[in-house]
């Protein structure tokens, strides 16, 4: 249950030096190319370094890869903050960038291999709620701790990462040769539908619309706040309350087994967050949108519980979840380009919505077009 506590301590320290290292490139006077180099290179440098880690990653490799990424995240982290070149800034937050894939690659093939056949539910139930909850602090406590100086904030920062490596270490692994869920296939209830691996293709879509969703919500809602003269802490709080609904309706996951491996709740889900998001395109009033996108969490509890349990159930599983990450950055990446494209075309930030909504409902086709046509009842990964 202790090892739970290093996502959420790693995601809240990716933030507070993510926030901190684009609040003062502002300050500097830093071109928005020079911001726009940093963030490219910290989602390229996970995409790839995803892909390579997953075909590394083995039961014999994993706590030192954990380790190592525990590390290195922590100091780059640091010399991300204390770095007074931008050329410097750039490699750190670049190198930020790899070792956290290093980290959360590692850590969901370590909850794997750490938990007993038939506990693989219960361990991504905790890991979704344990790093929405780190993104929820994060975000929250960003702008506060900034205000403090660079040296306390360094020091925060080594004091996150000296708990992770000290419940990393202080933890007990299980025997080499005992079962895991790492081996296991978790069959659910007998009313459930049947492991079908074609639900790992499922998930990637999943995985890399719910990044579709989330980033450019999480980038333009804030400057979008901003002109219509919104304060920071209102609009902080929907985006704090989606993670943090976002981490319950992961937890709750562990009961909703039953609805794993089914078209009819992803065929809800996915349009009840379409339907939601047309409404905010609609109504693009403060209220709606706070509503809405703190509701938003709920679609994306249940899509990264969903995308994270088909690529661990099935087939080669560490190569399945660097797929997964390297999803995470190029969702992101689309998710970014199109709507802010859009926006400009059409001179109206409400479009943002549309995109969205239109891109799951082009998603949601995908997936069940996917799950009718591959489909093989009782299939075996």
């Amino acid at each position: 249950m202790k090892i739970y506590i290093c996502p959420a301590l790693m995601d809240a320290l990716v933030f507070l030096v993510t926030f901190a290292v684009m609040y003062r490139a502002g300050e500097r006077g830093m071109s928005i190319t020079q911001c726009a180099w940093m963030a490219g290179l910290f989602q390229l440098a996970y995409m790839l370094t995803s892909l390579a880690v997953g075909f590394l990653l083995s039961r014999r490799n994993t706590r030192v890869i954990l380790l190592a990424g525990t590390v290195l995240c922590t100091l780059c982290g640091v010399t991300c903050l204390m770095a007074q070149e931008f050329r410097l800034m750039l490699m750190a937050f670049g190198g930020l960038g790899i070792f956290m894939a290093f980290f959360f690659n590692a850590f969901q093939a370590f909850m794997r291999t750490e938990s007993a056949p038939g506990d693989l539910k219960r361990a991504i139930g905790l890991y979704t709620l344990a790093w929405s909850l780190g993104s929820t602090a994060g975000i929250f406590s960003s702008g506060f701790f900034y205000q403090l100086g660079f040296t306390i904030l360094s020091a925060l920062i080594l004091l996150v990462g000296g708990a992770m490596l000290v419940v990393l270490l202080m933890h007990k692994p299980r025997p080499a040769d005992a079962p895991s869920a790492d081996e296991h296939v978790e069959r659910g209830s007998v009313k459930a539908s049947p492991v079908d691996p074609v639900y790992v293709w499922i998930g990637w879509l999943m995985i890399f619309m719910a990044m579709f969703v989330q980033r450019p919500v999480h980038t333009f809602f804030p400057a979008i706040s901003a002109k219509a003269g919104v304060s920071a802490f209102v609009t902080g709080l929907p985006l704090c309350l989606q993670m943090a609904v976002q981490g319950v309706v992961g937890l709750a996951m562990i009961r909703w087994r039953h609805l794993l491996y089914r078209r009819t709740p992803l065929g809800l889900i996915h349009g009840g967050a379409a339907l939601l998001v047309l409404v905010m395109w609609w109504w693009p009033t403060l209220p709606v949108c706070f509503l809405g996108i703190s509701l938003l969490g709920g679609y994306a509890g249940f899509v990264y519980f969903c995308c994270v349990y088909y690529a661990s159930n099935s087939g080669r599983r560490s190569f399945n979840i660097g797929v997964n990450e390297f999803l995470v950055g190029l969702g992101s990446f689309a998710g970014l380009f199109i709507s802010e494209w859009v926006m400009k075309r059409t001179g109206n930030d409400a479009s943002m919505y549309l995109v969205i909504a239109v891109a799951l409902l082009i998603s949601l086709a995908a997936q069940l077009a996917i799950a009718s046509r591959f489909r093989r009842v009782g299939a075996e990964p």
